[in-house]
């Protein structure tokens, strides 16, 4: 017998930290399923099979013709916390499909709330609690402290899915808009400036004009890091506020939905006259708050030892007892509980737990006639359109890998003419380096030049001065001697004369 695998039925579970943060040193090993979940068969070698995808009707088709015709195990890890509105107010997910009832074995729950929560919608024996790997590496490392002094940082955030229709969306949309206009108006709490982070989701950074939170490199900051770098948090409902109270945050729910809290928080936004008391208690929190916060995260996220450890030994578990009911051609059965709990209350299923009674609206849940049921489920099963969208749906994501694969090419193609780009400016700044240097020397050279020309001129000029003080002294000279010849010709003019008149006088005698 070959030795049996974990099956994991999510072709991106490389990149999923509710995956990657455990199947590295899994002691069954992992592989990954690309194929389309409906046309796949489990192989021989198959001793579990594992993912979280559990809410369109091929997974849990698929899930279910696995759950109900092999003795394979199914282990679903519940990839986040509840929320209300996802579970019941989401249009876009069939009525019920969210673990009512579990299409599988076990389900991985985050904490001791969840797993009372799921059991109560009629899974008892199915919830073990493992908490989420991927926060290990919080609680085993050290994180920033909190400012006391400076500017108090405020990180302000919403759910990757923020809502799950138009009304949901308004309303919080409204809620942020009621928080920016009361910081707009005073930024101050008890008297500190505010520093703000928005981290908003599905278009709202646009839709309101907020900024982005950025890093040196024009790219998005981790959201744990963000977390770190604040003082306090204020989110929607997301697994975000497990993240920032890990990290001892005192953080606040905003939900202007006002629906249902499967995770209880010390501080809770829903409606605007609340936000300035919020605000004062998230700046200097009430130690009651603090400890009631950091004490119902027991409860919301099993963080006391490994969740990687649990992980695997729930998976090890499963797959040991898979193998067993294999070999000895026995029904696969589970104890209520694998892993050793901490302390918790069991909840059993509501004894006025019904289907019919919490969907009053849908007519699919007011059908109790198995008969009808079972009909409409072989007509829709049947239906050629229905045969179809498996096949299509295959397309889609082969479409979607291939422009998945188009888009990373492009991002190379992009990285390689960036990198080619750098060179060049890297080039360029060289080459005016190299000019700018012999410019310099040239002008060095030229200084050089000017200064000896400054000095022949300063020479010549000299000897101009000279020249010109010689020319007044010869012309003053020559001026003198001609007054002298002058005076010497008038005195020969004078005795020429006398001699002409004396030779004339001796003529006449």
């Amino acid at each position: 017998m070959s030795t049996p695998k974990a099956y994991i039925l999510n072709p991106y579970a490389n990149q999923n930290t509710n995956y990657s943060s455990w199947m590295p040193d899994c002691p069954v090993e992992c592989k990954l399923v690309d194929a389309a979940i409906h046309a796949w068969e489990p192989p021989a070698d198959a001793g579990i099979i594992i993912t979280h995808m559990h809410y369109r009707w091929d997974e849990i088709s698929a899930l279910r013709s696995i759950y109900e015709s092999t003795r394979i195990p199914i282990l679903i890890l519940a990839d986040g916390i509840l929320e209300y509105r996802n579970t019941w107010q989401n249009p876009t997910i069939a009525e019920g499909s969210i673990f009512q009832p579990l299409i599988g074995h076990k389900l991985a729950c985050i904490g001791n709330s969840q797993a009372r929560h799921i059991e109560s919608w009629g899974n008892s024996g199915k919830c073990e609690v493992t908490g989420l790997p991927r926060f290990d590496s919080v609680f085993d490392s050290e994180y920033l402290p909190i400012q006391k002094e400076g500017p108090f940082r405020l990180l302000i955030a919403t759910a990757n899915t923020p809502a799950f229709d138009a009304p949901q969306r308004n309303r919080v949309v409204q809620s942020i808009e009621a928080l920016r206009k009361r910081l707009e108006k005073n930024g101050k709490i008890n008297g500190r400036s505010i520093e703000i982070t928005w981290r908003l989701t599905d278009g709202l950074h646009e839709e309101l004009n907020l900024p982005r939170h950025l890093n040196n490199s024009a790219s998005p900051i981790p959201l744990s890091d963000m977390v770190e770098l604040s003082d306090a948090v204020i989110t929607t409902p997301s697994t975000l506020y497990l993240d920032s109270v890990t990290k001892k945050r005192p953080t606040a729910i905003l939900d202007f939905n006002n629906a249902p809290a499967y995770i209880n928080s010390a501080w809770t936004i829903s409606a605007p006259l609340h936000i300035n008391d919020v605000l004062n208690e998230l700046e200097n929190p009430p130690p009651p708050k603090m400890f009631y916060q950091q004490t119902a995260l027991r409860d919301h996220l099993e963080h006391r030892g490994s969740a990687k450890q649990r992980i695997h030994q729930l998976i090890e578990t499963m797959v040991e007892i898979g193998v067993k009911a294999k070999t000895s051609n026995q029904p696969l059965q589970f104890p209520a509980q694998i892993l050793k709990a901490n302390s918790r209350e069991i909840q059993a299923a509501e004894t006025d737990w019904d289907t019919h009674c919490l969907y009053p609206n849908n007519p699919v849940f007011q059908n109790t006639q198995v008969t009808r049921l079972q009909q409409e489920l072989n007509q829709a099963i049947s239906s050629a359109r229905f045969n179809e969208l498996p096949s299509e749906l295959q397309k889609k994501r082969e479409q979607l890998k291939k422009k998945q694969e188009h888009i990373e090419r492009q991002k190379f193609q992009i990285q390689q003419i960036i990198e080619s780009k750098k060179k060049d400016l890297e080039n360029k700044d060289r080459f005016i380096d190299d000019l700018v240097d012999q410019m310099d020397e040239l002008l060095l050279k030229k200084t050089e030049i000017i200064r000896r020309k400054n000095e022949h001129i300063e020479s010549l000029s000299a000897m101009f001065h000279e020249a010109n003080a010689e020319l007044k002294s010869s012309r003053a000279r020559y001026a003198e001697q001609a007054i002298k010849l002058n005076d010497l010709k008038q005195q020969i003019e004078r005795f020429a004369a006398s001699i002409c008149k004396q030779t004339s006088q001796q003529r006449a005698a």
